[in-house]
C-alpha cells in the first residue's frame, strides 16, 4: 500500500546528509528499533506501508507501526532542533528567552537582567518584534519584583508595549493587502484584477502609507509597501516603469541591510525574483544578468532556498523562448529544469507545468513533434493534479500540436474524446473551451483558402467570461501566435521566427 504523502517519509526526505548523520551520531543506537525503522524508511525510493510491516513481519514494529512512526517523528524533531540550535536570529531569541526564564528561576537576577537586554537588542535589530511582548514581560517582571532596576520604572516599559503593538498592527495591515495582491498575482494566469478590486487595494495602501508617514518606517513596514505599490502598478495601473522601480528599492533595502538576508533569506530571496520580473518587461538587460547570478548565489550559500530556483529557470525559460534562442533553451534548461522537478518532486505544481509548457513550445518551433508529444502527455498527466483550467488547455495545446503536423484525423478522434470528458457543472471554465473544440471543428473541416477568415471570426466573436482560466492560459502561452499563423497561411513555427525580438534585451 504506497502511501506517497506518509509525513514521516516526508521529514526524513527533507532531511539534508548533514542533518541524517547528527541525528545517527546523538540520537541513534544500534540496537534501537527507530533507528532501524529510519534506516529502511530512509532508503526507500518511495513510501509502502505494506513493505515496512513485512520488513518488520517478526518484530513488534508490524503491529505497532503508526506507534513507532511517532516515536521516531518525535526524536527526529529533537535532532533537527538540536542541530539548528541557535542557528538562526529566532532560535537564538526563543531559547534565550528560556535561558532568561531559568536563571530567574535559579535567583540569578543580575545575570538574567544582561541577557534579556542582549536579546532585546536582537528582537529590535532584526524587527523580530513578535517576540518582544515577552522581552518586555521580563523586564516589567525583573523590574517591578525582583529589582534589578532595569529602568527607574515601570511606565516607559507599558509606553514600549504600545508603540510595538502599534508598530507590529501596521506590519500586519500591510502584510494582509500584500498577500491578497500577491494572491491575484500568482493566479493571473486564471485570475485579472478587476478596477474595483484595484481602487481598493489603492485606498487600503494610501490609508498605510499616510498612517507610517510621520513615523520612523521600519524596514519590514518598507518592505511590504514597496511590494504592494509594485503590484499595484502591476495588476491594475499597467506602469512597469514605476513597478521595476518599487522592486528595486526592496532589492537595495535589503543590501543596505545586510544583517536582514542573513536572517530573512527567502524575503530577498523574494524580492529578487520580483526585481527579475520587471527588467524583463524593461529590457534591461545587465541588471537581469546580474540579478540572475545574485538569486543564484544566495540559493548556493543558503541550500534551503534551492528549490525555489524553479522560479527562477521559469524566468530564463520565458527569456530564451522571447528572444529566439530554442536551440538553448532545449540544450541548456531542458535538462537543468527536469532534474530539479524530478529531485524535488515538483511534478503536481503550476510553475513547473508551465516550464513543461514552454519547452513544448520550444520543441514546435524546431518541428520536433516526437518531443511536443512527450511534453503534452506530462502535461496532461499533471493537469489530473492541477485545476481543471490546465487541463483544459493542456487539451487545446495537444488540438493545436497535431494540426502543426497535419494529422487531423487524430484531431477529429481527440474532439470526439474531449467532448466526452467535458464537466459541465463547472461552466466558468467549459465557456471558452467549448468555443474552442466547435471552432477547431470547423477548422479542420473548411478547405485551406477558408481558413484564414475562419481565424479571423474567431477571434472577433469569441465570448469569454470574466476570468476564464482556460482563455487566459490559452493567451499567454499559444494560441494567439497559433491563430496569427492562420491568418498569415504559414505554419507556427514560420510565425514565430518572424516575430523574434532583438536578443540583446
Amino acid at each position: 500500500m504506497k502511501i506517497p504523502t506518509d509525513n514521516l517519509y516526508q521529514l526524513i526526505q527533507a532531511m539534508t546528509a548533514s542533518e541524517k548523520r547528527y541525528f545517527k551520531r546523538h540520537y541513534a543506537s544500534e540496537k534501537s528499533i527507530t533507528t532501524e525503522l529510519f534506516d529502511f524508511i530512509n532508503g526507500m525510493k518511495a513510501y509502502d506501508e505494506e513493505e515496512v510491516k513485512l520488513n518488520f513481519s517478526n518484530s513488534k514494529v508490524a503491529k505497532n507501526l503508526k506507534v513507532y512512526k511517532v516515536q521516531l517523528t518525535e526524536l527526529l524533531l529533537k535532532s533537527l532542533t538540536s542541530y539548528h540550535n541557535k542557528k538562526s536570529i529566532r532560535s537564538k531569541i526563543r531559547i534565550g528567552l528560556e535561558e532568561v526564564e531559568l536563571l530567574m528561576y535559579k535567583q540569578l537576577y543580575t545575570l538574567a537582567g544582561s541577557r534579556i537586554r542582549k536579546i532585546k537588542e536582537l528582537c529590535l535589530k532584526y524587527e523580530e518584534l513578535e517576540y518582544i511582548f515577552s522581552v518586555l514581560f521580563f523586564e516589567l517582571l525583573l523590574n517591578s519584583f525582583f529589582d534589578v532596576k532595569l529602568q527607574t520604572s515601570e511606565n516607559p516599559i507599558l509606553e514600549e508595549l504600545d508603540q510595538y503593538t502599534d508598530k507590529i498592527k501596521n506590519i500586519y495591515r500591510l502584510k494582509k493587502i500584500n498577500f491578497a495582491l500577491h494572491d491575484i498575482s500568482n493566479n493571473k494566469l486564471t485570475h485579472r484584477l478587476s478596477p474595483e478590486e484595484a481602487e481598493r487595494f489603492s485606498q487600503q495602501l494610501e490609508i498605510e502609507a499616510a498612517r507610517i508617514h510621520e513615523d520612523p518606517i521600519s524596514f519590514n513596514e518598507h518592505f511590504y509597501l514597496n511590494s504592494s505599490l509594485s503590484l499595484i502598478n502591476q495588476l491594475f495601473h499597467q506602469d512597469p516603469t514605476k513597478e521595476y522601480l518599487f522592486k528595486k528599492k526592496n532589492v537595495e533595502l535589503f543590501e543596505e541591510n545586510p544583517h536582514f538576508i542573513e536572517n530573512h533569506g527567502s524575503f530577498y530571496y523574494a524580492a529578487l525574483y520580483n526585481y527579475l520580473i520587471a527588467c524583463r518587461k524593461l529590457g534591461k538587460k545587465a541588471a537581469f544578468a546580474e540579478g540572475i547570478r545574485k538569486i543564484k548565489e544566495l540559493a548556493r550559500q543558503q541550500p534551503l532556498l534551492d528549490r525555489n530556483l524553479i522560479f527562477v529557470y521559469y524566468l530564463e525559460i520565458k527569456e530564451y523562448f522571447r528572444t529566439g534562442q530554442f536551440e538553448t533553451l532545449i540544450a541548456e534548461m531542458e535538462p537543468v529544469v527536469t532534474r530539479h522537478i524530478k529531485k524535488y518532486d515538483q511534478n503536481q505544481d503550476n510553475l513547473p507545468a508551465l516550464c513543461f509548457i514552454y519547452f513544448a513550445m520550444a520543441h514546435m518551433v524546431l518541428e520536433q513533434s516526437q518531443r511536443v508529444q512527450f511534453y503534452v502527455r506530462r502535461l496532461q498527466a499533471m493537469g489530473k493534479q492541477l485545476n481543471t483550467s490546465y487541463a483544459y488547455f493542456f487539451n487545446i495545446f495537444e488540438l493545436i500540436s497535431h494540426y502543426e503536423t497535419n494529422d487531423f484525423g487524430i484531431v477529429q478522434n481527440l474532439l470526439t474524446s474531449f467532448r466526452r470528458k467535458i464537466d459541465k457543472t463547472k461552466s466558468a471554465e467549459v465557456t471558452f473551451y467549448l468555443q474552442f473544440l466547435d471552432f477547431m471543428t470547423e477548422l479542420i473541416q473548411a478547405a485551406e483558402n477558408e481558413r484564414t477568415l475562419q481565424a479571423k471570426s474567431f477571434k472577433q466573436n469569441i465570448v469569454v467570461p470574466a476570468n476564464d482560466g482556460v482563455s487566459n492560459l490559452s493567451e499567454a502561452f499559444l494560441l494567439n501566435d497559433w491563430l496569427q499563423a492562420i491568418e498569415k497561411k504559414c505554419s507556427y513555427t514560420k510565425w514565430v521566427k518572424s516575430q523574434l525580438v532583438d536578443s540583446e534585451m
